[in-house]
């Protein structure tokens, strides 16, 4: 068994995979080990207008969120999930008290590479403020020196 699919089945046993969704960690060229991704969480009593902002926020903003290797996850207290996979992997009850959120509260939670809570926000997503947020991290920072942005007109 490669150490890839060891890593991902010692992940999905432990008790931390119902709760941050850890995806593996990877290595990078500067020997930073930790997730390969950034996170968004978006928490909603259901999937009322609030959600569908959001889901929307996703879609205009998803170059900027790839190329800032950034995955997004709704869950709702009601069982509603995106993408869907969500409420079978994770649990909603977990999650919530993990990240201190009050039930039926819509709050988001920007989760930096090094499995840290970055920014933390009720309501309405200021997408500008969660990607100059993540620019100014420092391992963004290294990231944006290799490589130029291809969102860009």
């Amino acid at each position: 068994m490669n150490i890839v699919k060891y890593s991902l089945a010692v992940s999905l046993l432990s008790s931390m995979a119902w709760a941050y969704p850890e995806y593996g960690s990877s290595y990078h060229e500067d020997s930073y080990h930790g997730f390969s991704h950034r996170s968004v969480i978006y928490f909603a009593p259901s999937k009322d207008e609030l959600v569908n902002r959001f889901l929307l926020g996703t879609l205009t903003n998803e170059c900027e969120l790839d190329e800032r290797d950034v995955i997004t996850l709704v869950i709702t207290s009601d069982g509603y999930s995106s993408p869907t996979w969500v409420k079978d992997t994770f649990d909603y009850s977990t999650l919530i008290k993990m990240y201190d959120v009050e039930e039926g509260e819509h709050a988001a939670v920007l989760i930096g590479k090094d499995g840290r809570e970055k920014l933390r926000w009720e309501g309405e997503t200021d997408w500008i403020k969660v990607k100059q947020t993540i620019d100014s991290m420092p391992l963004r920072q290294a990231e944006m020196k290799r490589a130029a942005s291809r969102c860009s007109i």
